[in-house]
């Protein structure tokens, strides 16, 4: 039987996930009008644990839905809803902790869940291409803009840079690292020469130990690999550096035909845990995690993921969206890429809300006035 899977869900969409379980409609109806803070969704739940815990749940207060087919037993496992405020969920994973069944490792990972991390900042990472092919083309850049443009980043307080010289657009081939070298090199050597390198932290958005290699040795800090850090040569790159660790299949050429997944969650957080794993090892100084909106997802898994991004939070490391001007905003909004800028901050927006430490968009000053409308209405609210 396979093991049970945990997935934090925004309390916002209790409902449909009452309604995808097979939830009866009548206590459909009764548990989406319930206080709760935190809603739970644990796939493949044994019949035996999924007794005992809904008997904890109702004995503290709190909740399990289950199908309506549950009741006849018939299964040996079922999905199931839990859900309560933090004080409830605390006391049930301290009585989960000495149940059989697999409830311990439940409460365990439940643990995780309601660990509360420092508070970050939000953040920009700030996009600059030195590609002819990138699928947005104001974020493609000369020499001469580049080093224009950089400087000009740096003035208005930007943090992360994030600088690339290979398309990830869909459809787009892998080049060889002898040609993104060739657009690299003179503007990764100037960053250098003028110390720019010091004064915010650059990532090298590449998925080429040598390009990564070279960046390194010129000052920047952070290594954006959107393959994933699929081989291993990357990972060997990374000690001592910081990296984005981004889910994704495939390749650009061949994602858009890799978005068939069992259950998109768990498999995302099964690459997470292996890959944190890997760099670690290696000895990555920081990790952050990239959800990969647009990679290998269709639309309906992009919103999914932004939805409950807060899900991505057990692991306890900086959440990086990149959303800007996407496919899955062109569908929505029925705009062309360069008219996709109010979709782009409303979904960034939602991202934030929902978790997200670190925006990556190619338009700066617009998200640097968001990052201070959200920045003080998140004062205002803790007041």
């Amino acid at each position: 039987m396979k093991p049970a899977f945990i997935q934090r869900i925004n309390p916002l969409f209790l409902e449909s996930h009452l309604q995808e379980i097979g939830a009866d409609q009548a206590g459909i109806e009764i548990m989406k009008k319930k206080s709760h803070d935190f809603v739970f969704r644990i796939n493949h739940l044994n019949l035996s644990a999924l007794h005992i815990l809904k008997q904890e749940a109702l004995s503290v207060g709190a909740d399990v839905a289950t199908p309506r087919d549950f009741i006849l037993c018939q299964k040996k496992s079922y999905d199931a809803l839990l859900f309560g405020s933090l004080s409830q969920i605390g006391r049930i994973i301290q009585k989960c902790l000495s149940q059989p069944f697999g409830l311990k490792q439940i409460a365990n990972t439940l643990k995780t869940h309601l660990s509360f991390h420092k508070k970050r900042d939000p953040q920009i990472m700030a996009i600059l291409n030195l590609t002819p092919d990138s699928f947005y083309e104001e974020s493609r850049f000369s020499y001469e803009s580049a080093l224009k443009t950089i400087k000009a980043y740096l003035d208005l307080g930007v943090t992360i840079i994030d600088i690339g010289g290979a398309s990830s657009r869909p459809g787009s081939p892998l080049i060889a690292p002898e040609v993104e070298l060739n657009r690299l090199k003179p503007i990764l050597e100037k960053l250098k020469e003028e110390k720019l390198t010091q004064k915010a932290l650059f990532s090298i958005d590449t998925y080429n130990p040598k390009v990564a290699e070279f960046a390194l040795l010129c000052g920047f800090r952070i290594i954006n690999d959107i393959l994933g850090f699929q081989n291993p040569a990357m990972i060997e790159v990374c000690s001592n550096a910081s990296v984005v660790l981004m889910h994704s299949r495939g390749t650009p050429e061949t994602m858009q035909n890799l978005t068939d997944y069992h259950c998109l969650f768990e498999e995302m957080d099964h690459f997470f845990e292996k890959k944190i794993a890997q760099l670690q090892n290696a000895g990555a100084k920081e990790i952050i995690l990239d959800i990969g909106f647009g990679f290998a997802k269709t639309m309906e898994q992009n919103l999914d993921l932004i939805q409950n991004l807060c899900h991505f939070q057990h692991f306890g490391l900086p959440l990086l969206v990149g959303a800007s001007r996407k496919n899955t905003i062109g569908l929505l909004t029925q705009q062309p890429t360069e008219k996709r800028l109010s979709g782009t901050l409303a979904l960034h927006q939602i991202a934030l809300q929902n978790g997200a430490d670190i925006l990556r968009v190619h338009d700066v000053q617009e998200h640097l006035d968001l990052l201070k409308i959200h920045n003080a209405m998140e004062k205002r609210w803790k007041k």
